[in-house]
This record gives structure tokens, sequence and C-alpha cells, in this order.
């Protein structure tokens, strides 16, 4: 991913919360990429990028939801070891605004779509688990047209972007092995 005249495009930050429970998972259909994902979103300034992922799983699903990390885990009177993504990726979401920064600086507005300025998003996707045994879903309806569980094997044949199933497959491996 190369970036033109050694301009870096705009990062913007985001994690979300890969929940799977009982042999499924749970995905929201974005409002604005008309895509399925798992449920996420920006970071605010200062927040910690797990505890952004468990904030925006519970305001786009109504569930609560606990990162983990399924690699290690460590006590330390000394130091907070806080759960490792279990993906993370650097991602194009406005070329767009990223090509009319470059050739009008002086008058550049970014797109209605993207008012952030976003050209690129860093996402960091954390398995969750979750926090009690409540499953009522409460669908966010600015941001989701849809919000359904699916089984791995559902996921195979399902209409997703291919990095997106990649995602979803590395994470029911690794919850296999918990």
């Amino acid at each position: 991913m190369s970036h033109s005249q050694n301009i870096p495009p705009k990062i913007c930050y985001t994690a979300a919360g890969m929940l799977i429970h009982e042999g499924k998972t749970l995905l929201i259909h974005h409002r604005k990429l008309n895509m399925w994902f798992c449920p996420g979103g920006h970071i605010d300034e200062n927040e910690l990028p797990h505890k952004a992922a468990e904030r925006e799983f519970f305001e786009e699903t109504g569930l609560k939801v606990r990162a983990v990390d399924p690699h290690y885990t460590h006590e330390s009177e000394w130091s907070e070891y806080l759960p490792s993504p279990v993906e993370s990726n650097l991602h194009w979401v406005s070329k767009e605004n990223y090509q009319n920064r470059i050739k009008n600086p002086e008058t550049y507005k970014p797109d209605k779509m993207w008012p952030r300025s976003c050209e690129q998003h860093l996402g960091l996707v954390y398995l969750v688990d979750l926090v009690g045994s409540d499953t009522t879903l409460t669908i966010n309806k600015r941001e989701s047209l849809d919000i359904g569980w699916f089984t791995e094997k559902e996921l195979k044949s399902f209409d997703l972007h291919e990095d997106v199933r990649a995602q979803l497959m590395h994470g029911f491996s690794l919850q296999r092995g918990r």
C-alpha cells in the first residue's frame, strides 16, 4: 500500500470485538458500508483499544463483553497486561479523501461519508467473551441495518468480504484452542 508523493494518509484507529458464543459469532450489517462486520468503531482519545472494542460492542449490540487474550495471561503487581488483538489490519476507507487532499490541500474538505476525514483505518480486532448470560440483542439503527448470529459453516457461504471471512475463521480457530 504505497503513499503518493510521500504524503501519508490520515489514519484513524478502530477496535472491534469478535464474540464467539455457543458455536456462533455475532455480526452487524454496517449501514454506511452495507457490509457485515464484527461490532466495532473508532477509538476515542485516551481510550485503551480493548476498552474501545468493549464499548463499541455494547453500543452496537446491547451486549456487555470483556476482551480476552487467547495466547497470554500474566498477573503482575508491577504492570497491567492488556489483551492483545487477534487481528490488526490497515485498509483504505476513503482513497477519494486522500486523493482530493493531495490535489487541493488549500480547499480540501472531507467527504460527508467520512466526516472525521479518515483515509485509512488501522483496525484492531479483539476476541471477546460475554459478560453474564444475557444475549438479548439491541440493534443500533443509526449504525446498523441488521444484526445476527452465524455458525462457522454458515460463514463459509455467507456474503462477506474475504478479509472478514478469514478474520472470523481465525477467531473460530482460536476459540477452539481455548
